[in-house]
């Protein structure tokens, strides 16, 4: 293999293919990143057998070839002093001559051969497919995947539940301790159905997707989720677990509702966690006519602040976790946001006022 290319290119597409890297692995191949040219195109892969990632790059290659490089090579190309980089790949050893510059590496390659072969994106043996818009699906994305589980002995809710039905995309996040539900209105899906997608790989297409105005193919095929976005093609493999009906937690009737405004509240919390007690972070609230009073205390020290609200209904004082309210107030998107309340040792909700499709249960901590 031999060609020449755009630093900048390749150093952009290094850093989004190497995000599927194993931090070790077993099979040293998986290690690093597979180079393939066919001429007019250079395809980069990475995997870390549970998740993987291709990009393409136009290119005019002087020769066709494979190479599996290092993942340090994503340094190596950042740190390359010239405009461009040429690459020289020795078919018999596999040894690589990067130039760039004044600059000029050696790499120790692998044989192309040894490279585990992803799953292969054949879109007519789709049992289910969709189109969403980018900044849908990042939106959707930064709603829930705070509120999933990191307990690898709960494995449903180390995922994110996606159902489709009516056009619509449905997205549930749950630790047993919250739960996050949004949906996103989609350009086009099949047919309806639902399935269970790891965090931590949706949390890698939150990073990559950066375009709010392109549109996001997706497919399940066989336990592959696919999704295709610009030149990048991403693949993860499905968890194979029942993610519970949510319909059961949510309350459907509450006492009161509580009007707040979002950076009020937020500034509000954020000075009571920093001396709420360590272990479950917990903030008080009294809520009642006018304004609610927000108490914290520990080993070093405490505090009490009143904000404004606007209440219909009942009060109630109850107990949070301070952290679990700060993750859906840094995302909240409307200048108020509503507090639903159903009792004191019972779940409230919050909600967006600018998106009041966007549902956050939190349950009290019982004191």
């Amino acid at each position: 293999m031999q060609l020449t290319l755009p630093q900048k290119t390749l150093a952009q597409q290094l850093q989004i293919v190497t995000r599927a890297l194993p931090l070790r692995s077993t099979v040293s191949a998986v290690e690093g990143v597979l180079f393939s040219s066919d001429g007019q195109t250079l395809s980069l892969t990475a995997t870390n057998l549970e998740m993987g990632i291709r990009t393409q790059i136009n290119v005019n290659s002087q020769k066709k070839g494979q190479v599996v490089l290092p993942g340090k090579i994503m340094e190596i190309v950042r740190r390359l002093p010239g405009d461009s980089v040429s690459i020289s790949v020795n078919p018999e050893n596999f040894l690589t001559t990067i130039l760039s510059g004044q600059a000029e590496f050696q790499v120790y390659g692998l044989n192309a051969a040894d490279y585990p072969e992803l799953p292969a994106f054949l879109p007519e043996q789709a049992k289910l497919s969709f189109s969403v818009k980018t900044a849908d699906l990042r939106r959707a994305l930064r709603q829930t995947l705070f509120a999933v589980s990191t307990d690898e002995s709960k494995p449903a809710f180390t995922g994110v539940l996606f159902t489709l039905q009516d056009n619509s995309l449905r997205l549930v996040a749950s630790d047993t301790f919250r739960l996050a539900a949004t949906y996103c209105q989609l350009e086009e899906m099949s047919t309806a159905g639902e399935f269970l997608v790891p965090a931590k790989s949706l949390q890698e297409v939150l990073r990559i997707l950066t375009d709010d105005e392109t549109i996001v193919q997706a497919a399940v095929i066989g336990n592959q989720l696919f999704l295709q976005y610009e030149a990048i093609n991403f693949s993860t493999r499905l968890l194979d677990e029942n993610f519970p009906n949510v319909e059961r937690v949510i309350p459907q009737e509450f006492c009161g509702e509580a009007t707040l405004e979002t950076e009020n509240f937020l500034h509000t919390i954020e000075r009571a966690a920093l001396l709420s007690a360590e272990d479950n972070n917990i903030v008080h609230l009294s809520i009642g006519s006018g304004s609610m009073v927000v108490r914290a205390s520990s080993k070093l020290g405490k505090i009490q602040e009143s904000i404004p609200l606007e209440l219909e209904g009942e009060g109630v004082e109850i107990a949070l976790n301070a952290r679990f309210l700060l993750d859906m107030l840094r995302i909240t998107e409307g200048h108020q946001c509503f507090l639903q309340i159903t009792g004191p040792n019972k779940p409230c909700i919050l909600k967006d006022s600018l998106d009041t499709d966007y549902l956050y249960l939190v349950l009290p901590i019982k004191l």
